[in-house]
């Protein structure tokens, strides 16, 4: 399972490199998820595969915001998979259930790009607000956990 995928299996594969942490990077990256949720919220209703699209982009800084938090980058091989794998192996296994979805979204999201006429239903992106939102909140907190004078005035 995608959960179980460690940092030094990552980093033998050369799919990370180590990097500094910098929490100005995080910050800006936790503000734009919180717009990527309010703006996937607004279009909800009139355009299920942009509010989709941008409740995937929130669980995607939320990931590099996990990465950038630990010390790390993803290179340029399997970016997305690699940032999926990552937070699951640092969020760790109380919530495979939500990685899983967020690999779930990860593949939806690259069909939409590639097949333009695979549907998205209202289910479907509201199933994928819920799953970035509650995954917004677990690196936030995360996040707060390794430094806590962060203030994300969100």
């Amino acid at each position: 399972m995608i959960f179980n995928t460690s940092m030094n299996t990552l980093l033998k594969e050369g799919l990370i490199k180590k990097s500094s942490v910098d929490f100005k990077a995080i910050t800006s990256l936790i503000h734009r998820a919180f717009l990527d949720i309010k703006t996937a919220e607004r279009n909800l209703d009139q355009d299920e595969e942009c509010a989709y699209n941008y409740a995937y982009s929130t669980m995607l800084r939320c990931g590099l915001a996990i990465m950038f938090s630990e010390g790390f980058r993803p290179q340029i091989k399997d970016k997305h998979l690699t940032i999926v794998k990552f937070a699951g192996s640092v969020i760790g296994k109380e919530y495979k259930d939500l990685i899983n979805n967020y690999d779930f979204m990860r593949r939806k999201r690259n069909r939409f790009i590639y097949e333009p006429d695979i549907p998205c239903s209202k289910k479907e992106a509201k199933d994928a607000l819920k799953t970035a939102k509650d995954f917004f909140y677990i690196v936030q907190k995360h996040i707060k956990k390794k430094n806590p004078q962060l203030e994300f005035d969100l």
